[in-house]
């Protein structure tokens, strides 16, 4: 089972206040002026704030249940005239139309692990841009080193009631691969009302950890041009210690 769809279920209550990137891609999309393309959209989290602006946006993600709340939300907003969504894999991305923008959002690309997936994806994104479109990538920096080092430790992420008096408690266990940058993140999501039984949901992940030279030569290959690389969402420079690392790339 893909494993956002046993994620899904947790997903928005866990990033229900997350909104620190929304400025950086309404900008962009700003400056853009066309059609907008996201990739692992998810539940729409971002996908719906740009639709709301009157962007025509296209979102892409390879989980049906993360598609079907973002179905959801954008009937519930009144913005299926803007919206279009398809469940398919970034990796064998086949659309019938060009974008000005591209996007993958919070860390998400990272969840390909492999070189040769890596690099097919880029080339399918790269394949759906205009020329001179615009490509924004968002990976993990500082908090994913973080968890490199604490292997073996459990670690509490946060505990969140839901409207019905329920709550949820996620934890995450972090192990590191010994022959490559990857992470592997064992995540327990527990729900429980006060004093009653626990029901645990468990889930692993695996995110690849690139370094800046790595993500940049696989944008070059894969036919962009960087223009950017930023460290975090006030586009601040980009340092070893950042808490992000966004490349704003060009299609040639």
């Amino acid at each position: 089972m893909h494993e956002y769809e046993l994620i899904a279920p947790f997903y928005d209550i866990e990033h229900a206040h997350f909104s620190e990137d929304l400025d950086l891609y309404r900008n962009f999309a700003e400056l853009s002026g066309g059609k907008i393309l996201e990739l692992a959209c998810g539940s729409g989290r971002v996908l719906l704030p740009l639709a709301q602006e009157g962007y025509e946006v296209t979102g892409v993600d390879s989980s049906a249940a993360m598609l079907a709340l973002a179905r959801t939300q954008i009937e519930a907003a009144g913005l299926g005239a803007r919206c279009t969504l398809e469940w398919q894999n970034i990796i064998t991305l086949h659309l019938e139309q060009k974008f000005r923008m591209a996007f993958i959002a919070l860390g998400s690309f990272a969840h390909i692990t492999t070189r040769k997936e890596q690099m097919l994806a880029l080339k399918a994104i790269h394949a759906h841009l205009s020329p001179g479109g615009t490509f924004i990538i968002d990976i993990s920096n500082a908090d994913a080193r973080y968890l490199e080092d604490l292997g073996g430790h459990m670690l509490h992420q946060a505990t969140r009631e839901r409207d019905d008096g329920t709550f949820l408690t996620h934890f995450v266990s972090p192990a590191t691969a010994t022959d490559r940058h990857l992470l592997e993140l064992t995540h327990f999501y527990e729900e429980h009302r006060q004093g009653g039984p626990v029901h645990r949901t468990t889930v692993t992940t695996h995110l690849y950890l690139f370094e800046r030279n790595e993500m940049e030569l696989l944008l070059e290959r894969a036919g962009f041009a960087v223009k950017d690389v930023y460290g975090d969402y006030d586009l601040s420079p980009y340092q070893l210690e950042s808490p992000r690392m966004i490349c704003i790339a060009e299609a040639h």
